[in-house]
């Protein structure tokens, strides 16, 4: 901008020369008002060039704004994509298990492997993470309701892990890389329902699928 003030000081100051003639009379000799002439025709040329500068300078200036406002509208705009974009971890599908068990039924492999088809069936910036979790009843029952329990495992832990398992090699079996899927077991926690009903346990007996994005 000071530069800018600078030219057009000096423009006027140019401009205020170019009636320099005048200043010498009516009657200067002809030598003189040829040099005069001359040097007017100069400073004219001078004066243009000047002003074309000037007007390239205020053509950068002006495209200069343009483009720090181009660049703050796509950053609000990429910002606005972020916080509007695809969650970082969002639960995807559950599968519930039968008390006891951890093997998939039919209807579950079946529903398991359209929702592969559906992950791969366009590019994904997610990964697949399967978590596995049980009720709270202990391995074996409660004291006042022993069972046998349907599976090799002597934690709910181990349990959880194994369900996790289960619906991450569907998955893999469906096309899935597996790469792409990660499981992990985390036991009687993070519970979805009250475990003093058949009806909570039942929803805490379950693998959640997770879209996580890297």
């Amino acid at each position: 901008m000071k530069f800018r003030l600078l030219l057009l000081s000096f423009v006027l100051m140019l401009s205020s020369c170019s009636t320099i003639e005048a200043m010498f009379g009516d009657e200067p000799a002809q030598a003189n008002r040829d040099d005069v002439s001359i040097e007017n025709s100069e400073l004219k040329s001078e004066i243009s060039a000047l002003r074309q500068e000037l007007k390239q300078l205020d053509q950068q200036i002006e495209a200069e704004k343009n483009g720090e406002v181009a660049r703050q509208e796509a950053e609000a705009q990429s910002s606005m994509a972020a916080s509007q974009g695809i969650a970082n971890d969002r639960l995807w599908v559950t599968v519930s298990f039968r008390s006891g068990y951890m093997e998939l039924t039919r209807q579950s492999r079946s529903a398991l492997k359209r929702l592969a088809e559906k992950f791969l069936s366009k590019q994904r910036v997610q990964t697949i993470d399967v978590r596995g979790y049980t009720d709270d009843e202990p391995i074996g029952g409660y004291a006042h309701n022993r069972h046998t329990p349907r599976h090799p495992y002597s934690s709910n832990l181990e349990l959880s892990q194994a369900r996790a398992d289960n619906v991450a090699a569907a998955l893999i079996k469906a096309g899935i890389p597996e790469a792409t899927v990660h499981s992990e077991g985390f036991g009687a926690t993070n519970f979805a329902a009250d475990n003093s009903t058949a009806a909570g346990r039942a929803k805490n007996r379950r693998a959640e699928i997770h879209l996580v994005k890297r």
